[in-house]
């Protein structure tokens, strides 16, 4: 397995949304069959309708396995082609709209990824899950100590919280100010007046 690319797959039906799919494997079964990793439940579709296979290119192949009612490439019926990003893959009445993405899990030279730079979804596998879930464990029971503080360290200034006006106070003042505004609009003054 190449471990470097993803493919990202969205699965429509007349054009509505259905299922968004992100793989990192080699084989990618569609079908009727509820073993398929992508499942679209409809009698135009067979039971093993095509297959998505990685290739030493790097891109993923879509090959039509026999199905009755064929596979659809950008509207071209096909046996077995490449697949490129935004490629739209129709299975009757199904679309499957391809995207490809590296594998930002980690980098080949070792260095970890910054936490700000990776956007989408973020596939694991069970092993770094389950690493995951041990350190958080660990940390629930030895929680790491507060730092100390520096020595000839000067205390922190006070924030200026209390100058600042409670919640309370400020529903209350934006209440006062509506009413206010209320009676000045139906001319509440003039009615006192005269």
């Amino acid at each position: 397995m190449s471990g470097s690319r993803l493919i990202k797959i969205r699965v429509s039906l007349k054009g509505r949304p259905v299922k968004s799919y992100t793989f990192n494997k080699d084989t990618v079964l569609v079908g009727r069959t509820p073993e398929a990793d992508i499942f679209l439940d409809n009698p135009g579709v067979s039971r093993e309708h095509l297959k998505l296979e990685m290739t030493s290119r790097g891109f993923y192949a879509v090959e039509d396995l026999g199905s009755a009612n064929g596979t659809f490439l950008n509207d071209q019926q096909i046996q077995r082609e490449y697949l490129m990003n935004n490629d739209v893959v129709r299975i009757g009445k199904f679309s499957l709209w391809v995207n490809y993405e590296d594998d930002r899990r980690g980098t080949s030279d070792g260095k970890e990824m910054q936490p700000a730079s990776f956007e989408g979804t973020t596939v694991l596998s069970s092993e770094e899950l389950e690493g995951m879930i041990q350190t958080a464990k660990e940390l629930e029971r030895n929680p790491a100590p507060a730092p100390a503080p520096a020595p000839n360290s000067r205390p922190a200034p006070a924030r200026a919280e209390s100058r600042r006006p409670s919640r309370p106070f400020l529903v209350a003042l934006i209440v006062l100010a509506f009413l206010f505004g209320t009676m000045l609009g139906a001319g509440w003054p003039q009615a006192l007046i005269q």
